[in-house]
């Protein structure tokens, strides 16, 4: 059982993954060749009828194969809306259609763009400093864990230094939503980064930001949100606030998971760090938003950043490597079908969200699924039907790749990982795995999207062989390969042993031997009674008992968390209290490992039983060290 729950939880952790990954690692990143391309589209997005038909023939296709309950769609180019449109259901039951004018979707972490226009929005009115110490504007603070201090830059590229944290982000009920001050406080991560050296995506980091936001502004961030941003934009048929204002209730759509031919339905999403996914929102009305971005800050009469506060906003501001694209003050920067695309995603549990931007073609792209569906590819199909790349040879390694490619290969793991909380595993349940090709002239990413492979186009520079990623290395004083740079995610380079790969079989060998105790310590006390008569030594029956204890501890709990995990795989609720419960548990096995291990000892000396019986004691003993040894480095021994 306990091997199918393991098979159960790395399918589920590559979901997990897939979402961590898809908030920073979207279209294929790179800087464009420098190769003459043909710019002109073939098919032109400002053409409403045609536009039209190219999403009526995609998205009720991606409805049907992929049994998605509806989706909402707008498309802006040149300053004007030219195409909205919702397909269907925002209610599956009541057979409530999505309408683009309407429908209320959640765009996730797209959202976050709301919060990042609204610092930038009292930046230019002098209220904020970009490179002030974030301390300068709470009433709590942040540790100083490093000698530089995190700022509202590093916040707004992700550079803070903040380990994963998603305890308590998304709350099964409104009663369980915490004040932000609160949750702020309550679930501070660690930093575990120099500020400004990384980036490491962090819906934390959002939060603070957007906390900064209210206490300058002096109004919660839900009104100041919606009166700098919302109203004067247009958009009145959505809402920065939890729950939503009586008048659009009705109009939200519900959120599904599709499974085995049946569709679970969840009337709302409650989140205790509004910030980081602070609206509902119609395709119509974020098509107003993408519009005044498009603008440099202004729609429709009304402007919500100056000209010169909106490019910088839309400039890039961070990146691991010139070669590589990077953060702007709130967007993801990539190249695709070498067209520059400032973009941002969101994944909820229930709904999954693609914003792309094409300044220079003055267009953009919202998409919303109300099933969880990857938007990357209506993307993806968006700027192959109307922005083709013209095929371009492909590059030629050095010649001297082989000798050197072995130093790159191993087992990466993205730096948006939990470090010191039980939350750690989940960031190494699939990691990226990079190996050279056998007879070839390549590295092979397995990926959470498939494989990928890459041709070294320059001394550690590498390009995608079937698209425009581009990725680099990063190593330490040694000369050692310490990191990966992909696009704008920094990945490390993880130690063999350090990973699950390598530990889960000696894990599954102490639990077979924890099932072994359960099995042979009562038929070994039946058989010697009914071969001897009597009771066997004092010291025997407490080393069995404390053996039985121990090893049925290490099964039950084990089982515990991992059905934890696969709900927290539907959900993204992370069950921090029951978590813990677990944590303070597995603490009793510290003591009672420490226990077998004497009386293992013990059982030598005064030859309780025969030799396979002291043997078969001691590996149970070794198997309970091994096994607090795991749990300890994946943080899951604790109070």
């Amino acid at each position: 059982m306990f091997l199918a729950l393991v098979a159960g939880v790395l399918a589920a952790g590559l979901a997990i993954v897939t979402v961590e990954v898809s908030a920073q690692e979207k279209p294929n990143e790179g800087v464009p060749d420098s190769a003459e391309t043909d710019r002109s589209p073939v098919n032109s997005p400002d053409d409403a009828r045609e536009v039209e038909t190219f999403f009526d023939e995609l998205i009720p296709k991606q409805l049907r194969e992929e049994h998605l309950a509806g989706a909402t769609v707008a498309v802006v180019k040149d300053g004007r809306i030219v195409f909205t449109e919702g397909y269907g259901y925002a209610d599956r039951e009541r057979q409530v259609p999505a309408v683009a004018d309407e429908t209320l979707f959640y765009p996730g972490s797209a959202g976050k763009l709301f919060t990042w226009t609204a610092v930038m929005q009292l930046v230019e009115e002098g209220e904020l400093d970009l490179d002030a110490d974030v301390n300068t504007y709470l009433d709590f603070k942040i540790p100083e864990t490093y000698r530089e201090p995190i700022t509202l830059a590093d916040l707004m590229t992700h550079t803070a230094g903040f380990e994963e944290q998603f305890a308590a982000q998304l709350a099964e009920d409104e009663q369980d939503v915490l004040p932000l001050r609160e949750f702020l406080i309550r679930y501070m991560p660690e930093r575990v980064y120099p500020p400004g050296e990384y980036s490491a995506y962090s819906n934390y980091g959002t939060a603070l930001a957007g906390y900064v936001v209210e206490r300058v502004s002096g109004e919660p961030y839900e009104r100041y949100v919606t009166n700098n941003i919302l109203k004067p934009l247009g958009m009145e048929h959505s809402a920065a606030t939890q729950p939503l204002p009586a008048d659009l209730t009705a109009d939200l759509s519900k959120g599904y998971h599709y499974q085995d031919g049946a569709y679970d339905a969840k009337d709302f999403e409650w989140i205790s760090n509004a910030p980081s996914a602070p609206v509902h929102a119609t395709a119509t009305d974020m098509a107003r938003f993408m519009l005044a971005h498009l603008q440099n800050g202004e729609y429709g009469g009304s402007r919500i950043l100056q000209e010169s506060t909106a490019l910088d906003m839309h400039s890039q501001h961070f990146t691991h490597d010139p070669h590589l694209s990077g953060w702007t003050y709130g967007f993801v920067i990539s190249h695709e079908n070498d067209r520059h695309i400032i973009w941002h995603d969101g994944d909820s549990a229930r709904f999954q969200t693609m914003l792309a931007l094409l300044p220079e073609e003055r267009t953009g792209l919202f998409v919303s699924y109300n099933t969880p569906f990857d938007p990357r590819e209506t993307l993806s199909a968006f700027l192959d039907h109307y922005y083709p790349l013209k095929e371009k040879p492909p590059p030629q390694p050095p010649p001297n790749f082989p000798a050197r490619a072995e130093r790159w290969s191993g087992t990466y793991i993205s730096m948006r990982v939990a470090h010191t909380s039980p939350q750690k595993i989940v960031g190494w349940i699939d990691p990226l795995q990079v190996k050279v090709s056998a007879g070839s002239q390549d590295l092979v990413l397995q990926t959470p999207f498939g494989e990928q492979r890459y041709l070294e186009i320059e001394p550690y520079l590498f390009k995608q062989v079937d698209g425009e990623r581009r990725l680099t290395f990063g190593e330490d004083n040694q000369g050692h390969v310490t990191h990966l740079f992909w696009g704008p995610i920094a990945l490390f380079k993880a130690a063999w042993y350090e990973t699950l790969g390598f530990q889960l079989p000696f894990v599954v060998a102490c639990l077979a031997l924890f099932v072994s105790a359960l099995i042979f310590f009562p038929v070994a006390f039946l058989v010697r009674r009914q071969r001897r008569g009597g009771m066997p030594p004092r010291g025997a029956r407490m080393a069995r008992w404390a053996a039985a204890i121990t090893s049925a501890l290490n099964l039950i709990l084990p089982i515990w968390f991992l059905l934890l995990l696969l709900e927290y795989a539907e959900t993204y609720v992370w069950p921090t209290g029951t978590v813990s419960t677990i944590t303070r548990l597995w603490l009793l096995s510290v003591p009672l490992t420490l226990g077998i291990v004497v009386l293992a000892a013990l059982a030598w000396k005064y030859r309780y039983w025969g030799v396979a019986g002291r043997v078969h004691y001691t590996l149970v003993a070794l198997a309970a060290v091994v096994f607090v040894l795991f749990l300890s480095n994946w943080n899951l021994i604790g109070l």
